[in-house]
């Protein structure tokens, strides 16, 4: 084959190629560009697949011109800054240029952003996400820690052991601990109504009689029975005891009654605090800090 007719070959070859579908490792390509694995089956030692260009975050925020639909793969966001076409590129992982800046091709599949949160039945770090048990962050690898200081952590991770998660108010720092797992309800706390009650008789029938030095006085004890006879004599003590009521001044012996007239109150309970928990389920909670 003279040297003109192998040249008029290639030619032709690289002018079907330029116009036509492109097949690797195939000779009947079935899309414009057709790449088939060397080895689709068995036990095979060679490496299959497409390698896509890896940068880190300023290589692809100093890009001059990009064409639109341009893939890379980030492999340090931690250099360059969060902004211009960089401004979304918060977590290694696979990006598109969509004219103006990159895009994540697909969240859900490659990362999450940092400082997510998730609750897991897993009991340790893992694929990025650590465990938020109020730990140093010097014991994370280095990249976490980079992650961690990019949201305002430099000395220990949130502790969420045994709490519940909750949204921030204006005043609140993102963080921060408080509210209580029970609680105790105070006189304050109980309705504002009057549950006071009178009472009133006669201490003893009128008649001829005398006291004792035991008897000075007439009264009753709130909420209980002791010193208390039947006829509404009391023990030589005070009748302000236990909520009691009634009189302590001795009549002269003859013909006199004693009557009496107060408010009881009695005091009930012995003040243990209330459970403040719904019925629960128990997980661990976890921050995402990449790959």
């Amino acid at each position: 084959m003279s040297k003109k007719i192998l040249l008029s070959i290639i030619l032709l070859s690289v002018f079907n190629a330029a116009y036509g579908q492109i097949g690797i490792n195939t000779p009947t390509p079935q899309s414009t560009l057709d790449i088939n694995a060397i080895n689709p089956a068995g036990a095979f030692t060679n490496t299959d697949g497409i390698l896509i260009p890896r940068v880190d975050r300023q290589r692809a925020q100093n890009m001059g011109t990009v064409e639109i639909s341009t893939i890379i793969y980030i492999n340090d966001y931690t250099t360059g800054s969060q902004t211009g076409k960089a401004q979304n590129i918060d977590a290694n992982g696979f990006y598109y240029y969509n004219g103006s800046v990159w895009e994540k091709i697909n969240k859900t599949l490659l990362s999450y952003p940092i400082g997510s949160i998730t609750q897991s039945f897993k009991t340790a770090d893992y694929s990025g996400w650590y465990l938020l048990n109020g730990r140093a962050i010097s014991t994370l690898p280095v990249a976490a820690q980079a992650a961690a200081a990019s949201l305002g952590l430099t000395t220990n991770l949130f502790d969420a052991t045994d709490r519940t998660l909750k949204t921030k108010n204006t005043t609140e720092n993102i963080g921060e601990t408080g509210g209580s797992n029970s609680f105790a309800i105070l006189q304050s706390n109980l309705p504002n109504i009057n549950l006071t009650t009178t009472v009133s008789g006669t201490a003893l029938s009128s008649g001829a009689h005398t006291h004792n030095s035991d008897t000075g006085g007439s009264f009753l004890y709130g909420g209980t029975s002791a010193g208390n006879n039947g006829t509404g004599h009391g023990g030589a003590v005070s009748p302000t005891l236990f909520g009691g009521v009634g009189i302590g001044i001795t009549g002269a012996s003859g013909n006199h009654t004693h009557t009496f007239t107060g408010t009881t109150s009695t005091t009930l309970g012995s003040g243990q605090s209330i459970n403040n928990r719904s019925a629960y389920v128990v997980v661990n909670s976890f921050i995402y800090l990449g790959e």
